[in-house]
């Protein structure tokens, strides 16, 4: 079973971020967690923070909250038929990721904000969602994808500038009301473990390798990304066309990764 061919910057990620990239965002997820829950602050929290993000509006939190949904996750199409093990890497993760969110949601119930709280208490955007709230879904994707991307060789200025955008997506559960400053840092902290632990399986366990089933998670993402051009986002209608225009975009850009990977970019040679 033959493995698709890595260049020599494939190679490369086989070496050990430094621990404080692989460890820092959960542990200060668990800290500030942590400190809301001794204090019991999350509800006065959310209303501080909730009131505060109004400022910049409700187009830019709609668009920002979107990135936790299709944007991150358009993001690993770009990987395939380039970089087989962080394909790997990313498949691996967010398996781990959906087992975080989904044992969690329901066992726990956790009431949003809209279910709790009255409706002139704070501002709200889009759809009052009302159960599961706790962890973060659109929280968990971004960091799971960022924290994958933070743990390959990439300039600090490129992870920082990830990590600030994972950040804005958590926040901007909060800016929209459906999320607490608690369910926020459970996908932060769920999302990043997710990462690490898909990375070091990722790089034990090779038979993600194999062209076999690097072509099926391809295949797979293709069809999430066309399905994604076409559904109405349940929570922000007025971001469809913004979200077609990512599934497109990052469709046509992994064009030629795809070909690659499905063998076709030799049949289009001869």
């Amino acid at each position: 079973m033959p493995h698709l061919k890595m260049n020599p910057q494939t190679l490369t990620e086989v070496t050990p971020p430094p621990a404080l990239w692989r460890w820092g965002v959960p542990s200060f997820a668990l800290f500030v967690a942590f400190v809301i829950v001794i204090t019991a602050s999350n509800t006065s929290l959310f209303l501080f923070l909730n009131h505060a993000f109004s400022a910049l509006g409700d187009p830019f939190w709609s668009y920002v909250t979107v990135m936790g949904d299709a944007a991150a996750f358009m993001l690993i199409l770009l990987f395939c038929g380039r970089r087989p093990q962080v394909l790997w890497q990313f498949f691996i993760a967010g398996l781990l990721a959906i087992l975080w969110t989904q044992s969690l949601k329901s066992p726990l119930g956790v009431m949003r904000p809209p279910a709790v709280l009255g409706v002139d208490d704070f501002h709200l955007i889009g759809v009052a969602l009302q159960n599961n709230s706790f962890p973060s879904g659109h929280t968990t994707t971004v960091f799971v994808v960022v924290g994958v991307l933070c743990l390959q060789r990439l300039h600090p200025a490129l992870k920082f500038s990830l990590l600030t955008l994972a950040l804005l997506v958590g926040a901007s559960r909060i800016a929209c009301g459906v999320h607490w400053p608690l369910d926020v840092l459970g996908g932060m902290f769920g999302g990043w473990l997710a990462a690490v632990a898909g990375q070091w399986i990722g790089l034990r366990w090779t038979i993600g390798l194999h062209a076999y089933v690097q072509r099926a998670i391809s295949l797979l993402l293709l069809l999430i990304a066309g399905w994604m051009l076409w559904r109405t986002p349940h929570e922000f209608i007025s971001t469809n066309t913004f979200q077609m225009m990512l599934a497109t975009l990052a469709i046509v850009a992994a064009a030629p990764g795809l070909l690659r990977v499905f063998g076709m970019e030799k049949r289009a040679k001869r």
